[in-house]
């Protein structure tokens, strides 16, 4: 967050200093699984029942191109951080599970987003395993390599004139 916020910073010719209390990627943001995912765990109907009519299309707009967003940074900047944009998927393990997935990819779709609902036997073919009760493919989302993106968030807030400091 703060790399990026740098980088924002920067591009608009404001003044950004970032002070990393140890090597840049060193915590939890160079080492998480480094899912690029759309929205957030909350199904979209639930966000708009917290957030109301009026934040809650908006707060799922938003959220929803987030991988959109991270994906464009990563091609402007040329960060060299394994992208894929082949989607993430949400796996059930049981059926209650499979149940919310269900709910969840007919609310996107009337969204008009990119998800498919796969039966048990298609997800094992995308996943690998058998174990699974079914899925929800996100085609929005993908993965990158998180220590290569915090590298390169770094690089290009540099480029724009941001100062770090390990």
């Amino acid at each position: 967050t703060g790399l990026s916020t740098a980088l924002h910073a920067a591009e608009s010719g404001l003044s950004a200093h970032v002070i990393e209390a140890e090597q840049i990627g060193f915590g939890g943001s160079g080492r998480n699984c480094g899912l690029v995912n759309a929205a957030l765990w909350l199904p979209p109907q639930l966000v708009r029942e917290k957030l109301g009519e009026s934040y809650g299309p908006r707060f799922i707009a938003e959220f929803g191109g987030g991988p959109e967003y991270v994906f464009s940074l990563i091609e402007k900047h040329a960060i060299r951080c394994e992208a894929t944009r082949t989607g993430t998927v949400h796996a059930a393990h049981a059926a209650s599970g499979y149940k919310d997935l269900e709910g969840r990819a007919a609310e996107w779709k009337r969204l008009g987003e990119p998800v498919e609902l796969l039966g048990p036997d298609e997800l094992a073919s995308v996943i690998g395993t058998d174990v699974y009760c079914g899925g929800l493919l996100d085609h929005r989302a993908g993965t990158i390599n998180p220590m290569g993106y915090c590298r390169g968030l770094a690089r290009a807030a540099m480029a724009a004139g941001a100062t770090i400091s390990t």
